[in-house]
This record gives structure tokens, C-alpha cells and sequence, in this order.
């Protein structure tokens, strides 16, 4: 048989994504692929029953995580399914690879895509290409960019080219030399480099047209259709046709289904940046500057009819687009009540929200550690100036301001433009000749992501309503920008309470106002368990008690039930106290005074015996972090050490931790293994190992958020 007959005639992208990275960078593989001359598909994981995996060739897999090495929710299906193979050849004619995008300030790096190399080779599959792992602390693109370059020679050792789509490749070449006006915040600075603007011309399919470039600050701009060839000539190395980068002098651009350009010519209002490019005035030449991203929207005017408002009737939200997937049906719970938890001294603000859904209680069940998503919409005057600048006035002259890293040019530019939080409005104040129609914008845009929140209560004490807790995200850029910022959800949902401020005060609302929400399959394992018997230890500064209140409510409720109903003599409580487990919690704040969130509700657990220990860390009480004052969580579970250890060892108990991924929940890790160090006389690696085995056997539960 020769080689080419051992190669596979296609190939399969299958992508899991939360936020919309992974989703884009396998669409963009396949596009070039299929460039290249390769024939294959690319799907979503959870999509995995609409192909034949099991006679799959060549498999390329990238995924992205959530939580801390979770699999991202269009992943979940995907998963269950492959746990559920018993065949340790389902993959044996398979060849795969696997591109991960990870963040190592999670404490399991890169865990999703590390699971599927593992199951893979458990099923028979085979690595044609060495795995690569992206870190997004020091940056995607160091892994993702060289691993896409390297990806070709090998796909070529396993996958035939069945088209190379000679016709179809049309070379550009840069058809004009312009000044480009490169501006500080004062001052107009001229430097050599490339603009192309204005004029337009449109090639009809089939036809081949050559040009020569002259000097001009006004050239002409050239739009293929499909299959079209187009050569020009000039002396640079990079072209800007509305929006969209082409790069180096000679490049190869494929054929798309349509070509569209708007001219664009918008006001330019409101606040821009602060940058200084005065030390770009000697770069002339721009390069290694990004591919055209694949089209992957059109934009389609809808009936003026089609109502706005929500509806309880459907299955969701008419203004929910199609390309939003939620795990879960969508549907509308009323805000019926809000408290503000903080003093209004305190240096975040956090309130208490409940979620009237006694109108779906048929379809809904949760348990307290449950977690359901909010859809948020974006804010409504951002999108109009967003829309506003992106597109309507022709008239006002544009100026052209390109920034690009050359050999290390501009990288100090960059990361003070960076430090600043620019959103994508500011940004295009800031370079208004990057405006680009619409439609590429969405194309690069990833879908809105929901917010989610833990339920803060049991269903056994309010069946009714979704409680949760939050904090309201307001905060500046650092000095010396200082420039107001705020989030998308969390504001959204202060506002439509009433902005409440008066401290720990149930405020109903005279009228409920409907949100969008869709509750999230529980896959991890954190809620309250259903062995009573078995002792917790609860780990959650911050916000993250929440899912502990509904811990302890739910505990408490079945505990008082069950000494209602007994008849075991005079010592009946005693007896029925006895089969329940202790509970631990860990929690902390800056200021006892100002953010001791659900202080009352706590110290009330506590008085009536539901929870036995309460241990408190304030970071920002005097002497915090010295000897015997234990500033974050971490330092508690320390001091705590042999008797956490007794708890997890003797008695079962299981460690919950719920809160922020990247700083507390590494710290409860380490603390943790230093207590198995001291406490079991381990050595680090056997600690961190006895820790890992206990995720797995759902012993150490996690929740976390970045």
C-alpha cells in the first residue's frame, strides 16, 4: 500500500468553548485547511453525535477550560459520552491532536485538554502532533500561533490534499505608499508608513487585473469576489482594506462566498486613550501581521414587528439570538426583593438579590451549591456610539493611525494601552481609521458569555426564589489613567433593583422586573451532600459564602424536621444531632464592620448548633497577617491544620472551596498540602497527589471564578 493510500482522505476539528477563543481559533484552522487543500468539518464537542467517531482519522481537538481545568459547557456531553465507552479500541484507527488554552494561575493547568489526551489514548488513538498548551497569563498567541504554523507539515503525514484551490488564491500586493498620520494626544506626528482609503473598485468573477503602485494619499481600494485573481505591485509589506489586515507583500487570500465593503465614515466622540507614539517614528515597515479571519456572519434586517418583551410562554426570550447557547432552557424570573449586605463605607459593594420563579417551579429542582446563568444585555448607549462610529457619516475626513510591533517597536505602547482596560469603544476612539463594517466586527467578536452565580439558599426554606450575592463591579484604571470602569451584569442588576444602599434591609420590589436566566447542570459535584452523617469543611471568603448559606439553611431544616418527627425518648434531639455531621466554615473579609457579609445569619447557625465552627480571617484588621492573626483563609487553615486533617482522615469529611481561582483557591491548595506534609509526614509530590486523588473521588469540591 503506498503512503499516500495510508492517509486519510478528511479530517474533523471538534472545539469545546466558554468565552468564544477556542470556537474561533478552530474555525480559523479549518479555514485554512480547507485553503490548504484538505477537506473536513468542524464542530462543536457536544455536536459529537452528528459524525461517526468511531471511523474518525484524523481528529484535531482544541478547548478551552472553565472553573478551575473544567470543561467548558458545550463540552459536558462530550465527556459523559466518552466515559461511557467501554471499548479500548474505539479510537484505534484514530489519529488526533490537541491544542489547550489554559491560564496557569489555575491550580489544574490546561486540565480539559490534558482529560481528553489521556481518554483518547485509553481508547486506542494515536498522536500524530505533539499536544500544545497556551497559557493565557503570559499570553495565547506564544503557543497557539507556532502550533498552528507547525500544525501543516504534519497534517500533511496523515491527511491527503484533495483540492488546492490554485484558482481560487488571489495575491495582493500593497497598491500605493501613503503617509499616515500618527498621533499623540497633542500633537500630529508624520511618519512613513502605508494607508489605503477611499476609492473602490469591484472585479467581476473571472477577471485578472494588474496594477502599479504610485505615491498618494488617496488609492484605490480593490474587492474580489469568488474565485477572482487579482495581482498588484508596490514596496511595502502590509494593506489595510477597511478593517481587514493583510500581510506581507505578497500574501495569498482565498475565496469567499461574498465580498462585502462600506465605505465607513463616522463622528468620533467621548474619551480616547492616553498614548504617546512618538517613538514609532522611525518604523517603516510592518510585518508578520495577522490573516483574515474566516466570515462567519451576515447581517439580516428583522420584522419591526417581532416583539422585544419577555415571554413565559416560550421556550426563551425572542431577543436571545440562536448563536447564544445555554446548556438549559431560558426563562424569566421577576427581581422580587434585594438587600444591600456591605456598609456604604465598604470598599465593594455587594447585595443579595432574590429570583421569583414560582411560576416554573414545575420544570425547576435545584439543591443548594446549584448554579444558574444570567443574560445579561450590553449597555445600551455603549452599543449605539459603538454603532454610531462604526458607521453612518461620510463625510468627515479620516485619519489613519497604525500601531504594530516591529522587532520589538511599540511593545511599550502596547502595554500602556493595555493597562488602561480599554474597552472596544475606546479603542476605536482612540484609532478611528480602524473602523470596519459591522458584519467583520461580529465575525471577531466572541457571543456574550452569561453570568453565573451560586444559589444562596435551600429550596427546603424558600422553594420559591433563587437567592445569590454579589458584588457590584465599579472600579478605575490604575494611576495614572483613573478612569471610571464597570461591569456588564452585576450594575445591570443594581439598577434594576433600585441601586439600594441601606445596609442588611429585605426590600421588596412594588414591581418585579423579569430577567433572563437558564439554570446550569450540576457535572461537578458541589452541593450539599445527601449523607447527613458526613462532616464538611466549608471554604469561602468573600462572596463565595454564598452557596454556604444555602450549606447551612438546608442542614439546619432537615436536622429540625427530623426532631420534629422522632420518638426516641427523652434524649430525642440529642440523639437526632448525633446524625448529623460537623460543619466547619472558613470565611473572610477586609472589615468586620463594613463586609462581613450574612454576619447575623452565621452567628445565629451558630448559636443554635448547626454550625460548630466559624473561623474568621480580616485582612484588613491591625496587625493582620502577624503571628496569631490570621489575615486571608489560607492562614486559618493552617492554624487548623491537625484538626482539618482529624476531620478529612477519621471522619470523611469533605472540603468545599468556592471563590476566586487565581489568588485564594491557590492559596487553600498550598495550605492544604502543607498540612498533609506536617500532618501525614508526606513529602510535596505525594502531598499534591493525595490531594489530586481527592478531587477525583470528589473529596476536595471546587468552585471557582476568575
Amino acid at each position: 500500500m503506498s503512503i499516500v493510500q495510508q492517509k486519510s482522505e478528511n479530517y474533523i476539528i471538534l472545539y469545546a468553548s466558554q468565552t468564544g477563543n477556542a470556537e474561533w481559533i478552530a474555525k480559523n484552522i479549518q479555514q485554512e485547511a480547507n485553503e490548504r487543500g484538505y477537506s473536513g468539518e468542524c464542530r462543536v464537542m457536544d455536536e459529537y453525535d452528528k459524525v461517526d467517531l468511531g471511523k474518525i482519522e484524523v481528529l484535531i481537538a482544541v478547548t478551552s477550560n472553565t472553573g478551575d481545568g473544567d470543561p467548558p459547557d458545550n463540552a459536558i456531553k462530550f465527556f459523559r459520552f466518552l466515559r461511557k465507552i467501554k471499548s479500548k479500541t474505539f479510537f484505534e484507527n484514530t489519529k488526533f491532536t490537541i491544542l489547550g488554552l489554559g491560564d496557569t494561575n489555575y491550580t489544574n493547568f490546561n486540565n480539559t485538554a490534558k482529560r481528553l489526551e489521556k481518554k483518547f489514548l485509553e481508547l486506542g488513538g494515536s498522536v500524530f502532533y505533539e499536544k500544545g498548551l497556551a497559557d493565557d497569563a503570559t499570553g495565547l498567541e506564544s503557543v497557539v500561533d507556532p502550533w498552528v504554523a507547525n500544525l501543516w507539515p504534519a497534517l500533511e503525514k496523515v491527511c491527503i490534499k484533495k483540492n488546492k484551490k490554485s484558482n481560487g488564491q488571489i495575491e495582493i500586493i500593497a497598491s500605493s505608499v501613503a503617509n499616515i498620520s500618527v498621533m499623540d494626544n497633542k500633537n500630529n506626528l508624520q511618519s512613513n508608513k502605508v494607508g489605503l482609503e477611499n476609492s473602490l473598485t469591484i472585479v467581476k468573477k473571472d477577471e485578472s487585473i494588474k496594477t502599479t503602485a504610485t505615491t498618494s494619499e488617496k488609492s484605490s481600494l480593490t474587492i474580489v469576489k469568488k474565485n477572482e485573481s487579482i495581482k498588484t505591485t508596490a514596496t511595502t509589506s502590509e494593506n489595510t482594506i477597511n478593517g481587514d489586515t493583510v500581510s506581507k507583500s505578497t500574501l495569498n487570500l482565498r475565496k469567499s462566498d461574498d465580498a462585502t465593503l462600506v465605505p465607513i465614515r463616522g463622528e468620533r466622540k467621548g474619551s480616547k486613550l492616553i498614548i504617546d507614539l512618538s517613538d514609532l517614528e522611525s518604523v517603516t515597515q510592518l510585518t508578520s501581521l495577522p490573516r483574515i479571519p474566516t466570515t462567519l456572519c451576515k447581517i439580516t434586517k428583522l420584522d419591526s414587528e417581532i416583539k422585544k418583551t419577555l415571554s413565559n410562554d416560550r421556550d426563551s426570550f425572542p431577543s436571545i439570538p440562536s448563536f447564544v447557547h445555554t446548556p438549559t432552557r431560558v426563562f424569566g424570573a421577576k427581581i422580587s426583593a434585594v438587600r444591600c449586605l456591605t456598609h456604604p463605607n465598604a470598599l465593594k459593594r455587594t447585595l443579595h438579590l432574590e429570583l421569583d420563579i414560582k411560576d416554573h417551579r414545575d420544570n425547576i429542582e435545584f439543591v443548594p451549591g446549584d448554579v444558574f446563568g444570567i443574560l445579561a444585555p450590553n449597555d445600551e448607549e455603549f452599543v449605539w456610539t459603538l454603532l454610531k462610529i462604526l458607521g453612518i457619516d461620510h463625510d468627515e475626513a479620516q485619519r489613519t493611525i497604525n500601531i504594530e510591533a516591529v522587532e520589538g517597536a511599540g511593545i511599550n505602547q502596547f502595554n500602556r494601552l493595555r493597562e488602561q482596560l480599554p474597552t472596544l469603544l475606546e479603542l476605536f476612539l482612540t484609532f478611528p481609521s480602524s473602523k470596519l463594517p459591522f458584519e467583520r466586527l461580529l465575525d471577531v467578536l466572541p457571543p456574550h458569555q452569561p453570568r453565573y452565580y451560586s444559589i444562596a439558599n435551600s429550596p427546603l426554606v424558600d422553594a420559591n426564589n433563587l437567592h445569590i450575592a454579589f458584588n457590584v463591579v465599579y472600579y478605575n484604571t490604575p494611576e495614572p489613567f483613573a478612569v471610571p470602569k464597570w461591569g456588564i451584569c452585576t450594575p445591570w442588576l443594581d439598577e434594576l433593583s433600585g441601586r439600594i444602599t441601606t445596609t442588611n434591609i429585605r426590600t421588596p420590589l412594588l414591581s418585579p422586573i423579569e430577567i433572563p436566566i437558564f439554570m446550569k447542570p450540576n457535572e461537578h459535584g458541589f452541593a450539599v451532600p445527601n449523607d447527613n452523617k458526613v462532616p464538611l469543611i466549608m471554604i469561602g471568603p468573600g462572596t463565595g459564602i454564598a452557596p454556604f448559606i444555602g450549606f447551612l439553611q438546608h442542614r439546619e431544616k432537615l436536622r429540625d424536621i427530623r426532631r420534629k418527627i422522632s420518638t426516641i425518648g427523652l434524649h430525642a434531639r440529642r440523639e437526632v444531632d448525633k446524625q448529623f455531621g460537623d460543619l466547619w466554615l472558613f470565611y473572610g473579609c477586609r472589615d468586620t464592620e463594613k463586609d462581613f457579609l450574612y454576619k447575623d445569619e452565621l452567628e445565629g447557625f451558630v448559636k443554635r448548633g448547626v454550625l460548630k465552627q466559624l473561623e474568621v480571617a480580616v485582612s484588613r484588621a491591625p496587625g493582620a497577617g502577624e503571628l496569631g492573626k490570621p489575615k486571608y483563609v489560607q492562614d486559618l487553615i493552617r492554624i487548623r491544620g491537625k484538626e482539618i486533617y482529624e476531620l478529612v482522615s477519621k471522619k470523611g469529611a469533605l472540603i468545599f472551596v468556592c471563590g476566586d481561582a487565581k489568588g485564594m483557591a491557590k492559596g487553600v491548595n498550598d495550605a492544604l498540602i502543607d498540612i498533609l506534609i506536617e500532618q501525614a509526614n508526606m513529602d510535596r509530590v505525594e502531598a499534591s497527589k493525595l490531594l489530586l486523588n481527592w478531587v477525583q473521588e470528589k473529596r476536595y469540591i471546587r468552585d471557582l471564578w476568575a
